[in-house]
């Protein structure tokens, strides 16, 4: 074998066929060979090229046939593809130049409510993460205390409630797998999942889980961006840590890398308005699952917009926004679109869809249907008002009174702290807390998302709500939904 097909056979999947693939390939390097070479024929024979044009040609066949490492033979090229990967990027503004090469990051002690903002983008961002569901992993030794709640008045409480939830959680595992045995449920889940979906109620937010981020560079970069505008410790730590990482393979991108301040001050007037027009006001729901259909592009806007801010049923924010006049919807509009230069995206309010279903479920739920990012998602705070899911293996079990009394516990501790530190009141919530939220989504996205989550070896909580939903649609529409399958009802 010759050295250039020495070198074509570690890098590509064939050197002589049309179609073929790349591999091993540094980061930097796929990167740009996405972005440069890609513009031009005979890419493979290209890639020789660049070898032998920056130096590295002979050093790579030399590793390559003793079998050592490639870094230090790939480096010139690997710098000179950074160079000009940054230079198209930032001098040219040519963000297509990050979309060639994938970086994934993975974070080992992340607590589960951190997972709402890392998990909150459009695709091609992807996530993985650690499963509450199969085997009994957590305790008092895996969960994130975060430091501005450990040193207020709440630290020594928040710690208490949590221990002693996860106590529960613990010896509750006995108790209901008796039960599911005893109960012998027909064709449910396995005996140790339905014990386990039942358990994961009492879990906090604050255990950790373990994500894998993954993404192209430009998603990496903007998903960044975003999640440095966080106002959360934990999450501010992630981001730095994984950027210091990142920096070690795609520098070209994430040495200079900042929080969008324009982002910072929306947020911040946004969070303002809310205040302005809603106070801290909550307002209960009468229906765990309501549907609004085909409402005004205007109005489903300034709603959306406005209500991740208050804590009020969709209803009612449609109702001050019905009753807004010119200068208060100028003034909602203004302060989401606040520092939108450099053809910077519009916020998420803006993409209206014409199925909006308003739903309240304990968090265990929410984190099961946040996961269909084909849909728009908006989310409001926890409170400790909305109370607490009572999982149907814990109703009328030995361990009942138990839980009730652990989880009014946990509601009294997340409404405190949110009515002193806001958003916090998740750092000390359970996954059985409730959460209030809206799916909005097209006829096909419905279809899609009730469908599946309806199947039989889904948690029996979520397979109930996307059920109403099949139902509420039909009812709104027989022709348009008609086709929707109810596999819960099978």
């Amino acid at each position: 074998m010759g050295d250039e097909e020495l070198i074509l056979e570690r890098f590509f999947t064939n050197s002589e066929k049309p179609v073929f693939a790349l591999r091993q390939m540094p980061p930097a390097v796929q990167s740009y060979f996405y972005m440069g070479v890609s513009r031009f024929p005979e890419m493979r024979e290209r890639f020789v090229k660049m070898l032998k044009s920056k130096g590295c040609f002979e050093a790579v066949v030399k590793a390559l046939k003793q079998g050592n490492g490639l870094e230090e033979a790939l480096k010139p090229l690997a710098e000179f593809s950074a160079e000009k990967n940054a230079q198209i990027y930032f001098e040219f503004g040519h963000k297509s130049a990050a979309e060639g090469s994938s970086i994934f990051f993975v974070s080992e002690k992340n607590p589960l409510y951190a997972t709402e903002v890392q998990q909150d983008f459009h695709f091609p961002m992807t996530t993985m993460e650690f499963s509450t569901r199969y085997a009994k992993k957590f305790s008092k030794d895996r969960v994130y205390y975060d430091p501005v709640l450990m040193k207020s008045e709440f630290g020594e409480e928040a710690k208490k409630a949590i221990e002693e939830n996860l106590e529960l959680y613990e010896r509750g595992f006995d108790v209901l797998m008796q039960r599911v045995r005893e109960g012998r449920e027909k064709g449910e889940l396995p005996e140790k999942v339905s014990a386990l979906d039942s358990l994961r109620a009492l879990i906090p937010l604050a255990a950790h889980t373990s994500v894998i981020l993954g993404g192209n560079t430009r998603s990496v970069v903007d998903q960044f961006r975003k999640l440095l505008v966080c106002n959360d410790s934990f999450v501010q730590d992630y981001t730095k840590a994984c950027i210091e990482e990142a920096n070690k393979l795609m520098p070209e991108y994430f040495k200079e890398l900042k929080a969008d301040e324009a982002v910072i001050e929306r947020e911040k007037r946004l969070r303002s308005l809310g205040e302005e027009l809603f106070g801290k006001k909550f307002s209960p729901v009468n229906e765990d699952v309501k549907m609004f259909f085909e409402l005004g592009t205007e109005e489903a806007a300034l709603a959306q917009i406005l209500y991740p801010y208050c804590s009020l049923p969709l209803e009612e924010v449609l109702g001050k926004v019905n009753g807004f006049g010119e200068k208060e919807k100028k003034e909602v509009f203004e302060a989401a679109t606040k520092g939108r230069e450099n053809r910077t995206n519009p916020i998420r309010g803006f993409e209206t869809r014409p199925i909006v279903f308003e739903i309240e479920s304990g968090w265990f739920l929410w984190k099961d249907f946040k996961r269909n990012r084909m849909n728009l998602r908006f989310q409001q705070e926890m409170r400790g008002l909305a109370g607490f899911e009572v999982p149907e293996l814990i109703a009328g079990s030995e361990i009942e009174k138990e839980y009730t009394v652990a989880m009014e516990k946990t509601s009294d501790l997340v409404e405190k702290v949110f009515e002193k530190f806001g958003a916090l009141s998740k750092a000390v919530a359970a996954q059985g807390s409730r959460k209030r939220y809206l799916l909005c989504m097209g006829a096909r996205q419905l279809t899609v998302l009730t469908e599946l989550r309806t199947c039989g070896e889904g948690d029996k909580g979520y397979r109930r709500i996307a059920s109403r939903m099949i139902e509420l649609a039909k009812e709104e529409n027989p022709r348009l939904f008609g086709h929707v399958k109810d596999n819960f009802k099978k």
